[in-house]
């Protein structure tokens, strides 16, 4: 009886199976030798690759592409599993009529299927679109992504979900798609001074955790690697520099001061000149606090099979994370 009992906890615990993704957001495909080493060391098979971006042009005001893939790296890119992003910006869907919307979808599957079928890609099987979609572009949007999935029939839809988009369902309704990949990062608003890690905040997810288990989409998940300082001039935000860090013993330049540095002379930092009396918050994404959010989803999300995409693949990112590591936050949503 014991042994039965212990057999049934066993498999009442059985791992989830996770396809290991990373995103690629840069404009031009071209991963160092190194970044395809860790990947394929990582035993990653998917690439979430963003295309383009879509933006709002004000002097036409109009939606149009920017940003468009360059691909430099085919054979290493083939290996793997594709999903195709784009980026559309939320001001693209303040302006439009019924009209427009479908021509915006129409444009955007046509430009995707272009470049994917430039590149080898032609067939894939998922298109992700990525928009911090709000109350006022909600039902334009949920109509792009409607025609959208009429226009792509054969493939799945996937949109980005933002956490406060999960808190808030009811204002900020669920898309019309197949399925979304949960973003757990940008937690707080990296605009207060007060804020201590806007990127990702183990406390800070824990007040979105039951809303998503409730969640009416089948669910992939996000998760970041990323880095930055964040700047206020007077206590007000001035900005962002990114892929920089700050080291307590190498910063003369710097006093440390509450949650971050106050400038003490007017200095160069990631390229960026900062001013006396400036404040700065650097704010990372740590392996610790990634692996403990990893574990606070995996608890509340439903299916045997999901997508785990870290963010992103770069090599000043990787160089911050041993391969264990990154092995483990993998491991956190099994």
């Amino acid at each position: 009886m014991l042994a039965l009992c212990f057999t049934a906890c066993k498999n009442s615990r059985q791992h989830r199976e996770t396809e290991r993704a990373f995103y690629y957001w840069k404009s031009i495909f071209a991963p160092t030798s190194y970044e395809k080493r860790r990947a394929d060391s990582l035993g990653v098979t998917t690439l979430y690759l963003k295309l383009f971006d879509v933006v709002w042009n004000k002097t036409s005001k109009a939606p149009e592409p920017a940003a468009r893939l360059l691909v430099k790296d085919t054979a290493w890119l083939l290996q793997k599993k594709i999903i195709p992003a784009v980026f559309i910006t939320n001001e693209c869907f303040y302006e439009q009529d019924s009209m427009q919307i479908v021509q915006l979808a129409k444009n955007i599957t046509s430009l995707a299927g272009k470049l994917a079928e430039q590149n080898g890609f032609g067939s894939y099987p998922e298109l992700q679109v990525d928009c911090d979609w709000s109350g006022a572009t909600r039902d334009r949007y949920f109509q792009f992504l409607r025609t959208v999935r009429e226009l792509n029939r054969g493939k799945r839809i996937a949109a980005t979900i933002r956490l406060h988009q999960v808190k808030y369902r009811q204002s900020s309704g669920v898309p019309p798609v197949d399925r979304g990949l949960l973003m757990c990062y940008n937690m707080g608003d990296l605009q207060q001074a007060a804020v201590k890690n806007s990127i990702i905040d183990a406390q800070e997810f824990r007040r979105y955790i039951q809303r998503v288990a409730t969640y009416p989409l089948p669910l992939d998940a996000g998760l970041p690697l990323f880095s930055w300082v964040v700047v206020f001039d007077k206590g007000a935000y001035a900005g962002l520099i990114r892929n920089a860090d700050i080291s307590p013993g190498g910063a003369p330049a710097l006093e440390r001061s509450g949650t971050g540095y106050r400038v003490l002379k007017d200095t160069l930092l990631g390229g960026r000149l900062i001013k006396t009396g400036q404040f700065l918050r650097p704010e990372r994404s740590d392996a610790a606090t990634v692996n403990a959010v990893g574990r606070l989803l995996s608890g509340k999300l439903g299916g045997r099979k999901l997508s785990v995409a870290l963010y992103h693949l770069d090599s000043l990112t990787l160089n911050k994370y041993s391969l264990y590591e990154l092995e483990s936050i993998y491991n956190s949503l099994r």
